[in-house]
Formats: C-alpha cells, sequence, structure tokens
C-alpha cells in the first residue's frame, strides 16, 4: 500500500513541486486547500479521515487575508496551524512539517517573518510538539516562472541598469526541487523534532544573485541603482497604479531588507541534500540554448591573455567554465568585441574566488602549452607589464565588482 502524505498549499509555488515530485515517488498524496471540491482551509478543523493513516502532514498553506497584526486567536495562520498539528499528532500522525522562512525572526520587518517566528513558537509549546518539524526555507528558485522567483527574474531581465535596495543583503538561494526534496526528506526520515534550514550553506550578496538571474538568461551584466528602503515602499505603491511593470508587494522588499543569512550545513547534511550551483541549473533552465555565447566569451578571455584561440583550445575553455559553474560570465558586447578592455575589470591578485578571475585561471590553463612555446618577455616587456599593473590596480578594484 502507498505511503500516504497530506500537504496543505498543494496549488502553490512549492506545494504543486511537491505533490508532483511525492506522486512520482510512490506516495498517496492527499491534497488539503484550494483545490476543486476541497472541505477544508486553514482555520478549519480538517476532518479526521483526510488525516488517518498518514505518514506526515507538510503544512505550506498560508492565507494572506489575515489582517498583519491580528492577535494570535484572531490570526488563522498561528491559531489555524496549531490546530491543524494537534488533530494531525490526534489521528496518530508520526510527522508534521511546518514550512517556515530564513525571514522567520521576533524582530523580522516584514509582518510574514514575524509570523512565522510566532507560528513556530506556538508549535513548540503545543501539545504536537513532538511531531512537529520545523524547515526554514531560503530563497527558493527555478521551475515555472511565478512567485518571488518570477518577479526578480523579470526584473533581472528587464533592464541593464536596475534601481534595487538590499544590495549587500546576504541571500541563501536554493532550487525547488531541492526544497520538495529536503521536505519529503522531513515526512519520511526520523529526524529529531528541531528547526532545519534548507538554503545555501554560502551566503551571496543579492547583488550578486540578481546578476546570475540575467545571466542565466542570456543577457548581459547588471549594473545597480542603489535605492533607500523608503523610496522603495513608495515605488511599491506605483507599480500598483502603473501598467506594464510587475506589481510589487510590499511585503516582498520589507522581507528582502531585513534579510539575514542562517547556518544550513548542518541540515543538509541530515538530509542528504547536495546543493547544485545556482548558476549552472539557471543557465540550463532558462535557455542557454545557443552556444554561441559561451564561445564568444571564451575566445575573448583567450584573446585577452594574448593567445590566438585554436578549436582545440576553445573546447578546453567552454568545457572548464561549464564545469565550474561560469558559463556564460555575461561580459558585455564591448568587452567580447575589445577583449583588451578586460584590463580594467580583472580583479587584484588576491580575489581568487571572483568570478572573472576564476575564468581567465581557466582561460590560462586551456591555452598552454601553446600560449607558452613563444618567446619569453624581455627585461622591458616585464617592466611595462609590471607599471600597468600598478597603475590600473585603483581602476581595477572600482570595477572588478561589474563580474565577480
Amino acid at each position: 500500500m502507498a505511503p500516504r502524505l497530506i500537504i496543505t498549499g498543494s496549488t502553490g509555488y512549492i506545494g504543486a513541486r511537491l505533490a508532483a515530485m511525492a506522486r512520482e515517488r510512490g506516495f498517496d498524496v492527499v491534497e488539503l486547500g484550494r483545490r476543486p471540491g476541497a472541505t477544508w482551509r486553514i482555520g478549519d478543523e480538517p476532518a479526521a479521515s483526510n488525516l488517518e493513516g498518514g505518514v506526515a502532514v507538510v503544512h505550506l498553506a498560508h492565507s494572506w487575508a489575515t489582517p498583519p497584526e491580528a492577535a494570535e486567536e484572531k490570526n488563522i495562520n498561528i491559531s489555524g496551524t496549531v490546530k491543524l498539528a494537534e488533530a494531525a499528532k490526534a489521528a496518530g500522525v508520526p510527522r508534521f512539517v511546518f514550512a517556515s522562512s530564513t525571514s522567520s525572526r521576533q524582530e523580522a520587518l516584514n509582518v510574514y517573518g514575524r509570523t512565522k517566528f510566532r507560528i513556530e513558537q506556538r508549535l513548540a509549546a503545543s501539545p504536537a510538539a513532538l511531531i512537529v518539524r520545523i524547515a526554514r526555507i531560503g530563497l527558493v528558485y527555478g521551475g515555472q516562472q511565478t512567485a518571488m522567483y518570477g518577479l526578480m527574474a523579470k526584473l533581472a531581465a528587464l533592464s541593464p541598469i536596475l534601481p534595487m535596495i538590499g544590495l549587500n543583503r546576504k541571500v541563501q538561494p536554493i532550487h525547488l526541487d531541492e526544497v520538495a526534496a529536503g521536505l519529503l526528506a522531513l515526512a519520511t526520515e526520523d529526524q529529531p523534532p528541531q528547526t532545519f534550514v534548507l538554503a545555501q550553506e554560502k551566503p551571496m550578496s543579492f547583488a550578486a544573485w540578481l546578476r546570475i538571474l540575467r545571466r542565466s538568461q542570456g543577457k548581459g551584466n547588471l549594473h545597480f541603482i542603489p535605492v533607500p528602503l523608503a523610496a522603495a515602499l513608495f515605488a511599491c505603491r506605483m507599480t500598483k497604479l502603473l501598467p506594464l511593470i510587475p506589481s510589487v508587494d510590499p511585503e516582498r522588499v520589507l522581507g528582502l531588507a531585513g534579510a539575514a543569512p542562517m547556518k544550513s550545513g548542518e541540515s543538509l547534511r541530515l538530509l542528504k541534500l547536495n546543493l547544485a550551483d545556482p548558476m549552472t541549473v539557471l543557465s540550463g533552465e532558462l535557455g542557454q540554448t545557443s552556444e554561441e555565447p559561451p564561445q564568444s566569451e571564451a575566445q575573448a578571455l583567450l584573446r585577452y591573455l594574448g593567445t590566438r584561440p585554436t578549436e582545440a583550445q576553445l573546447q578546453r575553455l567552454c568545457e572548464g567554465l561549464q564545469r565550474e559553474g561560469l558559463s556564460p560570465l555575461g561580459l558585455s558586447p564591448a568587452l567580447v568585441r575589445h577583449p583588451g578592455l578586460l584590463a580594467f575589470f580583472e580583479p587584484p591578485a588576491n580575489r581568487t574566488q571572483h568570478r572573472l578571475a576564476r575564468a581567465l585561471y581557466l582561460a590560462d590553463l586551456a591555452s598552454e602549452p601553446e600560449r607558452h612555446s613563444g618567446r619569453k618577455a624581455g627585461f622591458f616587456g616585464a617592466i611595462s607589464t609590471i607599471s600597468s599593473d600598478v597603475l590600473l590596480f585603483p581602476l581595477r578594484a572600482l570595477l572588478a565588482g561589474r563580474y565577480r
């Protein structure tokens, strides 16, 4: 008999993928929520027949109709979640997985983050605490371009110049399939009743994340105009009045403004999740269908190093860039046509994790032994190179961030 998995919020961005993955893995999925003929909404008492025999309840549903700062007894997201968890325990369900967020904090700027935190606290104090597993989920991407992911992808592709807040804030992306796999692991494996963080172990700046979204869509680099929070909130109100541009909920802006990374390494290890490089995954998903952009970038890198690229060198470099998640780099058309301009963007030697520095290192390896078989530079050539490096250092330090 197929194991029975109860999912709330199965019509949402995460819920739909979780339900599909669960069925692919042989689960009998019971969907509670906004589906045709549904008899349960968050806050309702669930029917015992919907819960009995379940291996777990995965609770993703969230009502946006609740007044922002409603008292706990009037906030159905809080009272309804606790009611569902206690009903699951009474029905003999061994696990209740609550989908929370990495924005869950008592002092969160957005109501969503504060509400998730209040739910976590109430679940920990409820009679159902022993069956509760909390999943704090990071910045989800991948799949259909909807929800926050769809909004960010559209904004990143809209223009090479983007007004934005929170550019230095740290975010922790995680692919939709990885979230679904993590939730299924929590629903089926014997894990202690604790909080798990489903997010990349190494945070990145929000600016770097937006650049990845743009590059993976085959666009060029992305430049930013920093925007104060108050101005961004005003702009959110304007997006609801102006046509032809995506509408932005102020809650999302406040969530980003208050973002802070959470440690996820131990959680990922316990759940046996090995998260993929976002750039590599998105380049495949968002349509790097032509081989021309990566190859033209590879040619530019090799020409910058003084090599006339051969087919073998290009193949080696393209394979290396793809393997390391550096394809496409997002070099501007001007840099591709005039590789010598890369001298202004090459990062200082100590910036070894810089994307452009890594790409140039791979280009150097791909050009061997041909590039080094000619005569070596003389004394005056070496002096000229050192002098230019010294003179360009301040400019490189300023511009290197463009391709980090």
